[in-house]
């Protein structure tokens, strides 16, 4: 029996839609926008852990969500980037509000938001999908709303009890691993060997669907990663 030469598989797991190492990649796009003065460097590691996983997935200062906006926009059209999925940490939690607001202005839907402890409330627009907002009560951070229209889910998910703070909430391993099952379940599971669940650091989704969600109870509570500087 003959054997296939690299190039061969190659073509043969393009034509799958599999990455070279066998695992098949999920499609659409990541933007994450980090926190004051980019010390959020924990996005930048989570960005790396989807970028292994065949996620596209690229990390942007806080002060840029026009310019995500505008290529976000462009990519969706273009159809690289779909679906749109944006990760915001602290101010970068606010920027990615308002990249959403700016594409809904455009009439191109957002799969999937993730916010992390965002130090302002905002009111996810109606074109987004999905919205989670992992956050630290009685610290910088605080829950969020949702606009008129929104038809989506949103859960704001309360970490404090499980050992986070402001910094390391966007750090910790146990944080990234429910990041991105919630980016491969976006993408209609096309992370193939990721699980889209954690049991790690996370209390259980509450789903609301109304405007005013309700105050969400963590349901357990782990110890997490901690580190003493705290930033926006």
């Amino acid at each position: 029996m003959s054997s296939f030469r690299p190039a061969t598989l190659c073509a043969v797991a393009m034509l799958l839609g599999l990455s070279w190492t066998g695992v098949a990649r999920a499609s659409g796009h990541v933007y994450l926008l980090r926190g004051i003065f980019n010390v959020s460097v924990g996005l930048d590691a989570l960005a790396g852990k989807l970028a292994h996983q065949g996620v596209a997935a690229t990390v942007y200062g806080h002060g840029e969500a026009s310019t995500v906006a505008t290529l976000a926009a462009q990519q969706y059209h273009s159809g690289t980037a779909r679906p749109i999925v944006l990760i915001g940490y602290s101010l970068g939690a606010g920027a990615a509000v308002a990249v959403a607001q700016q594409l809904n202005g455009s009439g191109i839907p957002v799969a999937l938001l993730v916010l992390l402890d965002p130090v302002s409330s905002e009111a996810v627009p109606p074109n987004v999908g999905r919205a989670v907002n992992l956050y630290v009560s009685g610290g910088q951070g605080t829950q969020v709303g949702a606009a008129a229209g929104f038809r989506g889910r949103l859960n704001n998910l309360d970490f404090k009890s499980a050992g986070m703070d402001h910094m390391s909430i966007q750090a910790a391993d146990s944080i990234h691993r429910q990041i991105i099952g919630y980016v491969h379940a976006a993408a209609g599971g096309g992370g193939g060997h990721v699980r889209t669940a954690s049991r790690s650091a996370a209390p259980r989704n509450v789903a609301t669907r109304t405007d005013a969600p309700q105050a969400v109870k963590p349901a357990a509570a782990h110890r997490g990663g901690r580190t003493k500087p705290r930033h926006g």
